[in-house]
């Protein structure tokens, strides 16, 4: 194990600007260092300028399969380092992890380990395209073993929530906000929708207990002196239940809430609600080992996106998923994306002590 290339490895990537949607200098970046340590790679384009990364040695079908994302949310930041933690954008979610596992791959290659791979997707941090236009590339096949990496503190998921995306849109009736009786708020009804929402017995405000929500607003007014006759926030649920259920709890709550309030105009309804094509149920049986640690990831990943059944399936990485999607403030690093280097190796030689563990098992 190289413990400084695979520190420095993490530093580049983290200097690259990779926000969803911006991948390309990461995967151009990416698709050099695969060549460099004498992987075959192939890249399949999933739009302008964006592409999913396969690479493997001597053009060997890949029976074993680490993935990752490339993409991290925004903003890019980084990176720093101290003795004991690399900090940015992406230092846990996920391109520390991803230098873990080349890593591993290059230490279990020496070893002769023939049949390893390595996917790396654009857009799971929104949409997760890369992982949809995996699922339908006949050049990937499905493997015997699929590791994907997440931060999961080097502990193997036995289960994932599942994802339901939409958009609210609340309507009201503008004039002037000096006689708030005379028209009708569409802010001041979207707040009762969440709070509406977030007082149902079914939605939980702890990731281990169910359900919960999130909601980012879009809208809610443009002006001081006009009470706003629209406003839109959207909602995310991470789903212990399947989505099919939670679209009619909320479906439930809305319509609960609008028969207590007066006719709109042209008997329109007060409220619109769309949801994203792209969703998936929570996942109940990922991949485990015995002897080693597990747990329960409260988040969602690519792996439902992917649509493979066969293969074992394992959820871990090193990092922690709360040092995730942190941003850098008044360069406060310790409160920023971090992720431990002693925690970083001890992921790179989890995942080589995985392969060994899964090695007898596989087809030849």
């Amino acid at each position: 194990m190289n413990i400084l290339r695979t520190q420095k490895l993490t530093k580049e990537l983290i200097a690259i600007d990779s926000v969803t949607g911006n991948e390309s200098e990461i995967a151009s970046f990416v698709k050099d260092e695969l060549r460099h340590r004498g992987m075959t790679v192939q890249t399949f384009q999933v739009a302008a300028e964006r592409m999913n990364i396969f690479a493997s040695w001597h053009d060997e079908p890949a029976k074993i399969l680490f993935n990752t994302h490339l993409d991290t949310v925004p903003e890019q930041y980084g990176p720093f380092e101290d003795d004991k933690r690399i900090y940015g954008r992406g230092a846990c979610d996920t391109h520390g992890i991803l230098a873990a596992q080349l890593e591993a791959l290059q230490d279990l290659h020496a070893e002769g380990i023939a049949g390893l791979g390595i996917l790396l997707v654009v857009g799971e941090e929104k949409h997760h395209d890369g992982a949809l236009h995996a699922a339908k590339c006949d050049d990937i096949l499905e493997p015997q073993v699929l590791i994907v990496g997440e931060p999961t503190e080097n502990k193997l998921m036995e289960s994932q929530k599942g994802r339901l995306k939409g958009n609210l849109s609340v309507y009201g009736v503008e004039g002037h906000s000096g006689y708030p009786e005379k028209f009708d708020s569409a802010v001041e009804k979207l707040f009762l929708v969440l709070d509406a929402l977030w007082q149902s017995p079914w939605l939980k405000n702890e990731s281990v207990q169910g359900t919960t929500m999130n909601a980012t607003m879009l809208q809610g007014g443009d002006i001081d002196n006009q009470i706003p006759a629209m406003a839109k926030t959207r909602l995310m649920f991470r789903c212990a239940e399947p989505c099919s259920v939670v679209k009619k709890r909320v479906s439930h709550c809305l319509n609960s809430l609008e028969k207590t309030l007066p006719e709109f105009r042209g008997g329109k309804s007060h409220f619109e609600l769309y949801w994203d094509p792209a969703q998936n149920d929570p996942i109940a049986n990922l991949s485990t080992l015995p002897g080693f640690a597990t747990g329960a990831a409260a988040f969602n990943t690519d792996i439902a996106y992917f649509g493979w059944k066969e293969c074992k399936t394992f959820l871990v990485g090193p990092g922690s998923i709360l040092q995730a999607h942190k941003d850098l403030k008044d360069n406060d690093w310790g409160n920023a994306e971090w992720i431990y280097k002693k925690d970083q190796i001890a992921g790179v030689r989890l995942y080589k002590k995985m392969i060994h563990t899964v090695l007898p098992s596989l087809k030849s």
